[in-house]
């Protein structure tokens, strides 16, 4: 998990999902004119008036729009329902109510109506969220797999990706770990175009965890990930490379991610999680001073060696602790 804090309700940005079938699809208020949109809305039409509440969201003007996502709300819009909601959770133009935030998801969820189905694995993924997290209902793994397990549609592409990759990481902690279940997740949230989880399946087929290990694939699939812009996948990338002997490209490539500065901004680019880029950068951190300290696919420089190992306890203390102790074993 990231960091700990209270999270965004939406995993990728605050913002409600749109309907991906053409005839339902929300139209940008720009493309057909702010006048018209608002006569409309101001006649009580109601996808008009979420419409109008989208454009006064999007300009930050809050109080606008929450007005006229009330009023589609109650005509039964749900994307308004669903975007009322995050804008409860997390406190958006009002005060946070996390328990109101909860309640309209699970509106959400219990909507039949055929157009706005495509909501609801969205909610239940948010509303596993915020089981998990304990805000806004009680904390429970059992209902945040519940929810998340409903949100990831056995893996469907209509389903939940953020879900199905959450699905895949909650199973390899240790009070619920599933190996198998884990790989199985993360393999459908990665074939659904999910990066966190692409970088996770190189590191579970590198490592055989969940899988039979195949160096062919984990490589395939950390060349993949670190491409798209994966810390994580990046930094894994270095162990491969130097696990393999081929020192100057891991020396390479872990003084690459080692430069990263603001890790923070680098994960929201991307849109992955904090903890799993600051242990990328971490690792890239480790292996480079350990590169420097030994002379290995690099000239030996004991004192900037001593520079980045420090710079790998300060990104992920944990990470670096884990490395230090295979130093000690006279594994790395």
């Amino acid at each position: 998990m990231a960091e700990v804090e209270r999270p965004a309700i939406m995993a990728g940005g605050n913002v409600v999902p749109d309907s991906p079938t053409a005839s339902t699809r929300v139209t940008t208020v720009d493309d057909i004119g702010i006048d018209k949109i608002r006569s409309l809305a101001e006649q009580g039409h109601t996808k008009s008036q979420f419409k109008l509440g989208m454009y006064y969201y999007r300009r930050e003007e809050f109080d606008r729009a929450r007005t006229w996502l009330i009023k589609a709300s109650k005509m039964g819009d749900m994307q308004a329902v669903f975007q009322l909601a995050i804008m409860s959770y997390d406190g958006i133009g009002t005060l946070a109510n996390l328990t109101k935030g909860v309640e309209m998801l699970k509106t959400v969820c219990d909507n039949t109506d055929p157009s706005f189905q495509f909501l609801v694995p969205h909610a239940q993924y948010n509303l596993g969220m915020a089981a998990f997290m304990g805000y806004g209902m009680s904390q429970s793994d059992e209902v945040a797999e519940h929810y998340w397990l409903l949100a990831g549609k056995e893996g469907d592409p209509d389903g939940s990706v953020a879900a199905q990759s959450q699905l895949g990481m909650f199973y390899t902690r240790r009070d619920t770990k599933d190996m198998k279940k884990a790989f199985y997740w993360h393999y459908f949230a990665a074939e659904n175009g999910n990066l966190e989880s692409k970088g996770a399946l190189g590191v579970m087929y590198y490592t055989g965890g969940g899988v039979d290990a195949d160096r062919e694939l984990a490589f395939k699939c950390l060349c993949e990930a670190s491409e798209r812009g994966s810390l994580y996948a990046q930094g894994n990338l270095v162990v491969y490379y130097y696990e393999s002997r081929l020192f100057t490209r891991a020396a390479h490539c872990a003084w690459s991610i080692a430069q990263t500065e603001d890790i923070r901004a680098a994960a929201e680019k991307s849109g992955l999680l904090l903890a799993f880029s600051r242990r990328g950068v971490s690792l890239g951190c480790f292996y480079y001073a350990r590169c420097l300290q030994t002379g290995k696919g690099v000239q030996k420089n004991e004192a900037e060696a001593v520079k980045y190992f420090k710079k790998a306890i300060e990104v992920c203390p944990l990470t670096a602790a884990e490395l230090q102790q295979k130093l000690k074993n006279d594994e790395l």
